[in-house]
């Protein structure tokens, strides 16, 4: 079993270091503005949701989706190490108006299995803590993960867009579930020199 891990472990780095020498130049800074469904937060909070203990319903919803921002410095032509923050609002209305934030800090890495001269595909993971607050002076914290499964980046020169699939997740414990399976899709525009 150790042998076959080993053999396959050398096998995998072989065929990545050729496949490096057939890619063009890359560069090694990128910084990325985007933003992601709020798939989670819609199913969870709506209008149609359960009353509240009060027995009042939820109207006038609204979501910001998730704003993000990130850095990457590209080490290879497969590795790229980053740190991302995302933002997002959930607002509602039952007697007072609510208005709750999760600010989302995580460290990141990417994997790219295909770099030609205008495509890029990759995969990558990220984790790390989510600050959940509130305007009822409210705080949380949790740990949160980002993974993306597929990443396209289409683009050539310094300016690139991306759409990533992938999902976000952030949870206390069963009974506290911030985010599960949300930012399933994402678009970003990226700048890299």
């Amino acid at each position: 079993m150790m042998k076959r891990l080993i053999f396959t472990l050398l096998l995998g780095t072989v065929l990545l270091c050729q496949a490096e020498a057939k890619n063009p130049p890359f560069k090694r800074h990128t910084v990325r503005l985007g933003w992601g469904d709020p798939l989670f937060e819609t199913l969870a909070f709506h209008e149609g949701a359960s009353p509240t203990q009060a027995g009042v319903r939820r109207q006038n919803l609204g979501y910001t989706g998730h704003i993000f921002a990130e850095y990457q410095y590209r080490l290879n032509q497969v590795v790229s190490l980053g740190f991302q923050t995302d933002f997002e609002g959930i607002f509602w209305k039952e007697t007072t108006s609510s208005r709750n934030y999760d600010l989302s800090i995580l460290p990141t890495l990417r994997l790219t299995c295909l770099n030609t001269r205008y495509v890029q595909l990759y995969g990558g993971f990220a984790a790390g803590l989510m600050v959940a607050f509130d305007n009822a002076k409210n705080t949380e914290l949790a740990p949160v993960v980002n993974v993306t499964l597929l990443g396209v980046q289409v683009g050539k020169g310094p300016w690139t867009g991306t759409l990533e699939l992938g999902g976000m997740t952030s949870l206390l414990n069963a009974n506290k579930v911030y985010m599960l399976g949300s930012r399933l899709i994402s678009v970003s525009v990226n700048y890299s020199w």
